[in-house]
């Protein structure tokens, strides 16, 4: 390392030192605001994962009438709804699910709940058949033919569910974005101060220098280092905190909810470079600015 840039990164470390109350503060600022940023990141990739996923397997419910809501439907009415359902070219592939198996599975999904299976029996749950549909976009052909079809009680579009909870995670996420945003502009604020209290604590030693043909870069290049360094620890520790906690909330989450796609250690780690970049880009800035505005060499 050359004995300018020497200068330089030892001016930084000392400015830090210095001023230790402060960076601290700047840190914490830019670690706060970086990991709601970065929470908003993988909340989105998790968004896009569970649609892309749920995607795969969203199905039409086509449940049959048992005699509670309208005549019981016959053997006979039951094969002509499956040789249709099959011929419909919207159709990918239809699967029969009787009383006991939709029981059954009622009963896998809920089998940590034992007193609400108990208040379940195989003949509470009606027969159905689940259809999957080459395009889900398709689901009102299905609807608008067979919705009075003889023995159909009921048609139920899984893709409304999962359109709902794409829309309350969307708010989450912009919300956590709008809150990283604000905590981003605060920590802007917050180092531009810190900055300028470092440079106001060095004018003499800033004056004589460009007594003696500094360049006003070479002036301000150990503060905005400073800022820099500061913004890349707060993103170093948000990142760390990120890297850890979200594999263990999905693998939490993996073990209770076994049918729905969660994001791992992979898409922590590949947050990594933006929120450095942000850490970096905005401390830069603020320096700058802060510098512009206030150190006059």
């Amino acid at each position: 390392m050359s004995a300018r840039w020497r200068y330089i990164l030892q001016e930084a470390m000392i400015g830090l030192r210095r001023n230790l109350m402060m960076t601290v503060a700047v840190i914490l600022s830019v670690t706060v605001s970086l990991t709601l940023l970065g929470a908003s990141l993988l909340l989105s990739r998790q968004v896009d994962l569970a649609a892309g996923d749920w995607a795969d397997k969203i199905e039409v419910s086509i449940f049959l009438c048992d005699g509670r809501q309208c005549a019981d439907i016959t053997t006979e009415q039951r094969a002509e709804l499956e040789a249709s359902l099959e011929a419909e070219t919207v159709v990918q592939d239809v699967f029969y699910e009787s009383k006991q198996e939709a029981y059954e599975r009622f009963r896998d999904q809920f089998k940590d709940e034992p007193e609400l299976i108990e208040t379940v029996t195989p003949d509470a749950l009606p027969a159905s058949f689940r259809v999957k549909l080459e395009d889900p976009e398709q689901f009102g052909v299905i609807r608008d033919k067979y919705q009075a079809w003889p023995g159909v009680e009921d048609i139920i579009d899984q893709r409304e569910v999962l359109e709902e909870f794409l829309k309350f995670a969307n708010v989450i996420q912009k919300s956590a974005l709008t809150v990283a945003i604000i905590q981003l502009i605060a920590a802007s604020v917050l180092i531009a101060n810190t900055i300028r209290v470092a440079a106001f604590a060095r004018r003499e030693q800033t004056s004589v220098m460009k007594l003696v043909g500094a360049s006003n870069w070479y002036i301000r290049l150990p503060f905005v280092l400073e800022g820099v360094l500061a913004g890349f620890g707060g993103a170093l520790v948000s990142w760390l905190l990120l890297l850890v906690t979200v594999p263990q909330v999905t693998d939490n989450l993996r073990d209770d909810i076994e049918f729905v796609a969660f994001i791992g250690t992979t898409d922590a780690v590949a947050i990594a470079l933006p929120l450095f970049a942000a850490g970096i880009l905005i401390a830069a800035l603020s320096s700058v600015f802060a510098l512009r505005r206030f150190l006059d060499v």
